[in-house]
């Protein structure tokens, strides 16, 4: 379960960006062909998140993040459906992925 080091470098970064202060929510970014399962981050970070002075009391915000895709055909962009990478334009399969691998920490709040 890779989510347990993506919780650790996650809570690491959050530590060294809130300079000292209690941290109160992370919010997380994480696209649908990211290879992190929500739910398992949900769990890493319940576990890791009460070894930090930091953290100990943040919660964990995610947005999961669409699949869309551009068609280098017909120059459209769409939402994927169910995994299905065709064009719903124009039926092509000429095409490429423009969101939805990302992960990252969008935001932190601190507490006063």
């Amino acid at each position: 379960m890779h989510e347990m080091s993506v919780v650790m470098s996650m809570i690491d970064i959050c530590e060294k960006h809130a300079k000292g202060k209690e941290i109160e929510t992370i919010v997380v970014n994480i696209g649908k062909l990211s290879g992190i399962e929500p739910h398992f981050l949900e769990s890493a970070f319940e576990i890791f998140r009460e070894e930090s002075k930091i953290c100990k009391n943040a919660k964990l915000h995610l947005n999961i993040i669409d699949i869309k895709i551009l068609c280098l055909d017909c120059q459209k962009e769409s939402i994927v459906e169910d995994y299905n990478f065709y064009c719903p334009n124009c039926k092509g399969s000429n095409t490429k992925t423009i969101n939805g691998k990302e992960m990252y920490i969008d935001h932190i709040e601190l507490k006063d």
